[in-house]
């Protein structure tokens, strides 16, 4: 048991003495397949959500952590980026990576999915896109986990804006492996739906997504984008989509207008 104190008036976590090495029993596997910070950051994840880490707790600095599984603080680094964009970690100036409340999620099994065009169409609107950016990069380390590439991996960037009847209604950063489809930068995407040249063109069909959705204050740039106010509610969904054989074939995060857009599930028990 580490020893805690109580936290006084307008803190914002309890005070903890920071965790050793030792008391993480973390290993990696150098020749499993998962890449070596999806292992990191699963085990982290896994102490996190079973309350061996708890609120508040300051995990080893990443070159510590790295000398101790003898990896590279790149390694290491991809593995915490992972989790604070998760939510469950936050870098916090002059204390180091902590850990932060857990969120909960709730789960449900939805039947049916659509793209944007699809379900604008659907409500009898007339969806458009606003391209800002169309090209290959270098995944980051959150794209690079949720598609499962290594770390350097290429990937295509989509950046648009989703418009109905020419009304800004969202803003989206799609994420393609490059190395299974480098030929959709050849492909008109203003005038196309993502999902119809994957099918047509790729004879890739979406198949299966996992959708998270949370509440969110738009920064300057996005409310600009979406033709609002800075701090304006949005909904952010953060999806990853896969194909027909279970291969990971797309990573999407969305901001969606709250004064435009309510979402709604229909669940079967």
């Amino acid at each position: 048991m580490r020893p805690s104190a109580s936290a006084g008036p307008g803190s914002r976590a309890p005070l903890v003495a920071p965790v050793g090495i030792d008391q993480l029993s973390m290993r990696v596997n150098r020749r499993a397949h998962t890449p070596i910070f999806k292992q990191i950051a699963e085990q982290l994840r896994g102490q996190i959500e079973q309350g061996e880490l708890r609120f508040g707790d300051v995990i080893p600095g990443e070159r510590e952590l790295a000398d101790a599984l003898n990896v590279s603080r790149m390694t290491l680094r991809a593995a915490v980026d992972e989790l604070v964009n998760d939510g469950l970690l936050v870098r916090q100036r002059g204390r180091g990576t902590v850990v932060s409340n857990l969120r909960i999620h709730k789960q449900a099994q939805v039947v049916g999915f659509m793209s944007f065009s699809e379900e604008m169409r659907a409500r009898g609107l007339e969806p458009s896109s606003r391209i800002l950016a169309f090209k290959s990069e270098i995944a980051n380390a959150a794209v690079a986990a949720q598609l499962d590439l290594p770390l350097g991996a290429q990937v295509i960037l989509l950046k648009r804006i989703r418009l109905a009847n020419g009304e800004p209604m969202a803003l989206e950063n799609c994420y393609v492996p490059y190395e299974r489809f480098s030929r959709l930068l050849k492909f008109d995407l203003a005038a196309r739906s993502l999902y119809d040249i994957l099918e047509t063109e790729f004879d890739t069909r979406p198949t299966l997504c996992e959708e998270t959705v949370e509440a969110v204050a738009l920064d300057t740039a996005d409310a600009r984008d979406l033709q609002v106010k800075r701090g304006e509610p949005a909904l952010l969904v953060t999806r990853v989509t896969r194909d027909a054989r279970g291969a990971l074939i797309e990573a999407e995060q969305t901001l969606y207008r709250a004064d435009r857009y309510r979402m709604v599930f229909l669940r079967q028990r």
